[in-house]
């Protein structure tokens, strides 16, 4: 599966993603891109890669689980396209973080043995810097953040 991250102001327009063509990469309307607050980016696994992350982001004795069922909004009949929204608590928590923090926390997160690029840690940090502008973004707007997968 691929996943793509967005801001968005609501639920109801991320799930509606789920039927735009070019799904968060290009709204149709003018409508569908004004529910947006982001660009769309690439990123990693929803639950094992950034559930590892969101368990160095919010520290010892979390407990957060991204498991995708219990994170789906939206999702077509044969389900190759979801729609998952991030957990709140991780949104603040990425949204408040420092990003010198965050990105002190992509060497541990780039030996997590799923990863399947051998040297993940530049698309990582990468990452880990177009998340936090995503979670800022949502959180200055009263919004949240959404993954996009499809398969």
């Amino acid at each position: 599966m691929n996943y793509t991250y967005f801001a968005a102001r609501s639920d109801a327009v991320a799930a509606a993603v789920l039927n735009w063509p070019a799904g968060p990469y290009e709204p149709p309307t003018q409508a569908g891109a004004a529910g947006l607050l982001s660009e769309a980016i690439d990123g990693v696994g929803f639950s094992q890669e950034l559930g590892h992350y969101a368990r160095l982001v919010l520290g010892p004795g979390s407990d957060m689980d991204l498991e995708d069922w219990e994170h789906r909004i939206a999702a077509t009949n044969d389900e190759r396209i979801v729609v998952l929204r991030l957990p709140p608590a991780l949104v603040r928590a990425v949204a408040d973080s420092d990003l010198d923090h965050l990105h002190g926390l992509v060497p541990v997160w780039a030996q997590y043995p799923y990863f399947a690029d051998p040297d993940p840690a530049q698309r990582l940090h990468a990452f880990a810097t177009a998340l936090h502008r995503l979670c800022r973004a949502a959180t200055e707007n009263t919004g949240g953040v959404y993954c996009y997968g499809w398969a």
